[in-house]
């Protein structure tokens, strides 16, 4: 016998949670003040490290998605965010649950694995996130 764990999608966790708020992006609306992009990103950058998910090529990594909690310099309180780091550009987004992020973690992962952002081999695509990957703890 097996047991199979229901995760609920972040669509659903959002509607009992609240929303991600998009904090750093390279282009589109965030939630924060403009004068406080700095901080963030310092707090971000600077933030634990808890899932991460790394495609590299020759020169190092190409794409990094990691799950990470840091301290929201503004409100000075725990946060967790989501964090998609690419060489054609970034978006962090993050929320106050960890369960919101973790969901919103593996959804990144798994649509970055159906379709890419950037141009892979079909040696990486044709497989599984494993061979896709470099890194990933999503199965």
């Amino acid at each position: 016998m097996s047991i199979a764990l229901y995760m609920p999608t972040v669509e659903e966790l959002t509607d009992i949670c609240g929303p991600l708020r998009t904090v750093l992006a390279d282009s589109g609306p965030v939630g924060i003040q403009p004068e406080h992009t700095d901080v963030y990103s310092f707090e971000i950058l600077g933030g634990r490290t808890q899932r991460e998910s790394v495609i590299n090529d020759a020169t190092g990594p190409v794409l990094i998605i990691r799950l990470l909690d840091y301290r929201d310099p503004v409100a000075e309180s725990q946060r967790f965010a989501v964090e998609k780091w690419s060489t054609v550009g970034f978006r962090t987004v993050d929320h106050t649950a960890r369960i919101v992020c973790d969901a919103e973690y593996e959804r990144q992962v798994l649509a970055e694995f159906a379709n890419p952002s950037l141009p892979v081999g079909t040696e990486r695509s044709t497989s599984s996130l494993a061979t896709f990957y470099d890194a990933t703890d999503v199965l």
